[in-house]
């Protein structure tokens, strides 16, 4: 959580599914056990991010104010030059070695889940 200048550990957190908000509903909240001021919400879009879905997961942070340490946008891909916001983290996600003509349990699919943190469009 340095990337948000949080001093907690991870075992510190818990993690909730969707959120409802005025602006929509945010995909994952991920907040202190222990309430304080620490919250960082998830956006997870299927296919490529644009611009947009970093405006629309900003939107949703600016709702919880200084209560919100930052935002995560999970996406398969990012458009090769993106501006990517103050407290953002952009990651993109990869199945690794997954064959779509079978079944996956839960606990193969997230072994083979690879996150790669986006530097600004770049991996």
């Amino acid at each position: 959580m340095n990337y948000f200048n949080l001093n907690n550990k991870p075992q510190d957190f818990e993690i909730l599914g969707e959120k409802a908000l005025p602006e929509g509903f945010v995909d994952i909240f991920i907040k202190l056990k222990h309430p304080q001021t620490s919250n960082i919400l998830v956006e997870v879009k299927k296919e490529k991010a644009s611009t947009k879905d970093f405006l629309q997961l900003q939107s949703y942070m600016s709702e919880f104010g200084n209560e919100c340490k930052g935002g995560i946008l999970i996406a398969k891909d990012f458009p090769r030059r993106i501006n990517i916001l103050v407290n953002i983290m952009a990651m993109k996600y990869l199945f690794e070695n997954i064959d779509h003509e079978s079944e996956c349990a839960f606990e193969e699919l997230f072994n083979m889940l690879n996150l790669e943190v986006m530097q600004n469009g770049r991996s």
